[in-house]
């Protein structure tokens, strides 16, 4: 095994210099992975086929990175044929810049994993992929021929990391995998600390959301829970946090004068993430009961700024989480759950505060970037030495 050996990420959410800005989560972790040698693909589907593109990058972040459009129909109409065309741009990319891996790293179960299968399959080296339960969740839903592929690609990674550990039964389930393969792998987040100080709260209630996707993120349920729960505590308020459209900030505002909670829930806008993460602990409680989300990094972000969460159950980061009893588990669909959800944070907020400073270094242990670096390392060298992990 070569000393740098070198990893082939495909990945559909990486911030390349040509799409539009997406998480950072995946780029964290390969900054991280700095024992090896890299090259990432980064993917970005295109509707139209005359806006296909493949553009050599260099090196911005010390490893080569290419961006390519593909094309690609909605709804997943044929996925398969797809990220085959993917795989073999991408194997003609390698081939005319001398590069070969010696590992491929597939940053979704589905899509990216059926290019990064084909791939592996190509160079004949080890396979690890991720798993984001979003998106996961639709294609075992709703493309159930594409199962069995999903299985055969599940079966032959060396190792399966839950970025969604909420997804990780229904994985199983689905799949057949040993769970012995599967590991969980939480995205890393600046502020994480074994000591957690909470301080005392100034601030309500605030939730933290890219505003064009409010209603998947449960604003709309949240702002209604508002408007109950404002007639027991008329003091309470919610700050809403990101950016977004204008026609996505008027819609939430005409929703917030709907249920008359003007007074009270107030459109912050867009922070950069030191002035978040300066800001977080001056609040009671960080609210998001989104739906269908891989995980949700503002949670742990939270947490660590000693603020207790709510945070939808089945989803997101549920599954990180068990048995500390730093938040309250929601149903997201229901108002009144999100209702009790804000009485119990609100109610017990010093005895939450007090358990999140208790467990912290359990949680620093859990979400260590660290840690996670060095296992993941760990894992893509023992899976080349073996050819398979």
């Amino acid at each position: 095994m070569p000393a740098r050996p070198l990893v082939l990420h495909v990945t559909a959410d990486y911030p390349d210099p040509v799409r539009e800005p997406t998480t950072r989560a995946v780029k964290q972790l390969i900054d991280g992975l700095t024992g090896l040698d890299h090259v990432v693909v980064s993917l970005k589907r295109q509707h139209d086929p005359r806006r296909f593109y493949t553009v050599d990058c260099g090196r911005p972040d010390g490893y080569r990175l290419f961006a390519h459009g593909y094309p690609g129909l909605p709804l997943g109409v044929g996925l398969f044929a797809s990220f085959f065309r993917v795989a073999r741009v991408i194997r003609r990319l390698l081939a005319a810049n001398d590069l070969r891996p010696d590992l491929v790293f597939a940053h979704r179960l589905s899509f990216d994993g059926i290019a990064g299968w084909l791939l592996a399959r190509h160079y004949g080296v080890p396979l690890v992929v991720s798993v984001r339960g979003e998106v996961e969740t639709k294609i075992f839903r709703f493309k159930p021929t594409y199962r069995p592929l999903l299985k055969r690609i599940a079966g032959d990674a060396a190792r399966i990391y839950a970025v969604s550990a909420w997804f990780r039964p229904a994985l199983i389930r689905m799949t057949g995998v040993d769970p012995a393969r599967i590991r969980p792998l939480p995205n890393v987040v600046a502020n994480t600390k074994a000591t957690i100080v909470p301080r005392a709260p100034s601030r309500g209630l605030v939730s933290v959301l890219n505003l064009d996707i409010w209603r998947k993120k449960g604003l709309d349920r949240l702002i209604e829970a508002m408007a109950v729960v404002g007639g027991r505590h008329p003091d309470l308020t919610l700050d809403v946090i990101g950016g977004g459209s204008e026609a996505a900030r008027a819609a939430i505002a005409a929703h917030i004068r709907r249920h008359g909670v003007g007074e009270r829930v107030r459109l912050v806008g867009a922070l950069d993430n030191a002035a978040l993460i300066e800001r977080l602990p001056d609040y009671l409680a960080m609210v998001l009961p989104s739906h269908n989300e891989t995980f949700g990094m503002v949670y742990t972000e939270a947490l660590f700024a000693g603020v207790p969460i709510g945070y939808s159950r089945g989803t997101g980061i549920d599954g990180h989480l068990d048995g500390l009893e730093v938040g309250v588990g929601i149903d997201p669909g229901s108002v009144g759950a999100i209702v009790a959800a804000i009485e119990r944070l609100i109610g017990d907020n010093g005895g939450y505060r007090a358990t999140i400073a208790a467990k912290g270094a359990e949680l620093a242990e859990r979400f260590d970037p660290a840690r996670l670096f060095a296992m993941v390392e760990a894992d893509i060298r023992a899976a080349i030495a073996t050819g398979r992990g």
